[in-house]
């Protein structure tokens, strides 16, 4: 991958909040709309991918019956060329909860409102819990015959 993809992958995820989350129901694919904020991993692996959610969503019940997960990132199509040509990328994750008491919960919130301010009031409700999404693998389609399937490894180098 070139730095100018690299450059291109790390505006595509910085620059958006939005993203759809597939998790498994009961062995079949389910697709959600979810809210990230991305986290710098403190142990220099790949970044994390913070989503907070309410227990009563389906998608929070899918992550905790089975933490392999599938977030889609892309840039929002704004009805004016190709539509296939628009950058996105599809990262295959490992959803690990947050427990409330643990020390890396209040770092998570802070960076989460930072990015999402709006979303503050959210962790006054106790049923509201806090995944890490740990990046495995990543394919990233820059545009018209860039595609590149990603490492975790290359995943946190595109985003340094």
């Amino acid at each position: 991958m070139h730095i100018e993809d690299q450059v291109g992958l790390a505006a595509l995820i910085r620059g958006q909040r939005q993203a759809a989350l597939g998790t498994l129901a009961d062995g079949a694919p389910f697709v959600s709309i979810v809210l990230y904020a991305l986290q710098e991993d403190s142990h220099g692996g790949p970044p994390v991918f913070l989503v907070h959610t309410s227990r009563l969503a389906l998608h929070t019940r899918n992550m905790e019956a089975d933490p392999r997960v599938s977030l889609l990132i892309a840039q929002p199509d704004v009805g004016a060329g190709d539509p296939q040509a628009l950058p996105r990328v599809t990262i295959q994750a490992v959803a690990q909860p947050i427990p409330r008491e643990s020390a890396d919960y209040e770092r998570s919130k802070e960076c989460y409102v930072a990015r999402l301010p709006d979303a503050a009031f959210l962790f006054s409700f106790s049923d509201f819990v806090f995944f890490r999404l740990v990046p495995t693998e990543a394919r990233y389609i820059g545009g018209f015959a860039k595609a590149f399937t990603l490492t975790a490894e290359q995943i946190r180098e595109a985003l340094q």
